[in-house]
């Protein structure tokens, strides 16, 4: 890009090249370091494309190696400014826009992040905000250093960043660290396990606190599970004192979860009718312009827009984007729900609600659903069995704290 844009600002020449010695011209320009390109055969000759400084140069191997040449078309900035001297309004546009490029160039309108996987785009950027890093600030109110530093210290997780500006675009590249930086403090104020949940015991692991249940007992929402509370005996077996600590451990439970729901037998549903309609928009700041072909008719449309904003050439983004839009027709119409379709809703169903379960920590053991009929209405009904650690810390706030239980 930036190669064609050189050759167009240069000027360049497309010339016609005939006799006996073409081939020993091409080979003296190549020996001659001299630059050229689009080399093609044609009947009446050889075609290739040629830059003003070096179209200046080749006379003396023109009549060395006695060919003749012609300019077939001249091109660039130098042909368009010359052909275009007397209109003074176009001159004037054209300056105007290379004038655009300058001041826009001064500023900053892109602001892209790599390696960021802990922390979302729109943290960064928020944090940005805060530093006074924004969309279309002046590129020398940017300190990259200032900037790599203070992203270090906000994100801990953060071990490494470069930021640096190119063109319009400030890019900031980071490094996460894969490991925790803090280990989470070990947790002292007396409490108890309960159950959060209601169920079967499973399975239990007690590290510190009496187990108040055993593996098959049937627990219901808020029992005890492991105290917090430990009777401290003599050789007599009576109790010396009490101690009260943080209960500890794992206790895991089958458990059943309900869910139900409702559906009207008749549902609405869309068909494409196949025609497609087509626009474009234009977008600079606040003010959108688009553009749709016109359609006669009372189709309904759904339409999809992709947004890309200007990049003359490398870094060099500008505050404009074009915007382009893809509408396709569907008509819209009621009809009974089919078994078919009742099957799959069920499906769905099913599907959301263990997919919950399982993000919660539960694992699945199994899940069964039915659909029952109920005049002009139908529902689906389903229980979820799972097995889940149902243990949940309730604080103590009632013990006798002496200098015993302390130690």
């Amino acid at each position: 890009m930036i190669a064609k844009l050189g050759r167009w600002a240069g000027g360049y020449l497309e010339l016609r090249i005939q006799g006996y010695g073409a081939e020993r011209f091409l080979n003296l320009l190549k020996s001659g370091d001299v630059s050229f390109w689009g080399v093609r055969q044609k009947k009446d000759g050889y075609y290739l494309f040629m830059g003003l400084k070096d179209f200046y140069r080749i006379r003396p191997l023109l009549r060395k190696s006695r060919v003749s040449m012609r300019i077939v078309a001249r091109m660039g900035m130098p042909f368009f400014l010359h052909r275009n001297r007397k209109r003074k309004a176009f001159a004037l546009a054209v300056l105007s826009f290379f004038v655009y490029l300058y001041v826009m160039s001064l500023f900053i309108w892109n602001i892209s992040f790599e390696g960021n996987w802990h922390y979302s785009r729109e943290t960064l950027l928020d944090y940005l905000e805060t530093q006074n890093v924004r969309y279309g600030m002046r590129k020398s109110g940017i300190s990259c250093d200032a900037l790599e530093e203070g992203i270090r210290s906000a994100f801990p997780e953060v071990t490494w960043v470069s930021a640096r500006v190119s063109g319009t675009r400030l890019l900031v590249k980071l490094k996460e660290n894969e490991v925790l930086s803090d280990l989470p403090e070990a947790k002292q104020e007396p409490c108890e396990l309960i159950a959060k949940n209601a169920g079967v015991i499973t399975r239990m692991i007690v590290r510190q606190g009496k187990a108040a249940v055993a593996v098959g007992d049937e627990v219901i929402e808020g029992q005890q599970l492991i105290g917090g509370q430990l009777s401290i005996m003599n050789d007599a077996g009576e109790t010396v004192r009490t101690a009260y600590v943080h209960a500890d451990g794992d206790v895991y439970a089958k458990t059943q979860y309900r869910y139900e729901e409702t559906f009207s037998q008749y549902h609405t549903v869309t068909a494409k009718t196949g025609e497609m309609r087509y626009g474009a928009g234009f977008m600079a700041g606040s003010y959108r312009f688009r553009v749709l072909l016109p359609y006669f008719g009372d189709t309904s449309w759904n339409y999809v827009t992709d947004l890309t904003q200007v990049r003359l050439f490398g870094d060099f983004y500008l505050p404009l984007y074009v915007e382009r839009i893809r509408g396709e027709g569907f008509v819209s119409y009621e009809r009974p729900y089919r078994q078919e379709e009742k099957e799959e809703a069920a499906k769905k169903l099913q599907e959301y609600y263990q997919k919950n379960l399982m993000e919660k920590g539960v694992q699945i053991i199994e899940n069964n659903a039915k659909i029952q009929e109920d005049g002009v209405l139908w529902k689906v009904e389903g229980i979820v069995t799972g097995e889940e650690q149902i243990g949940t810390e309730r604080y103590l706030t009632e013990f006798e704290e002496t200098e015993e239980n302390k130690e």
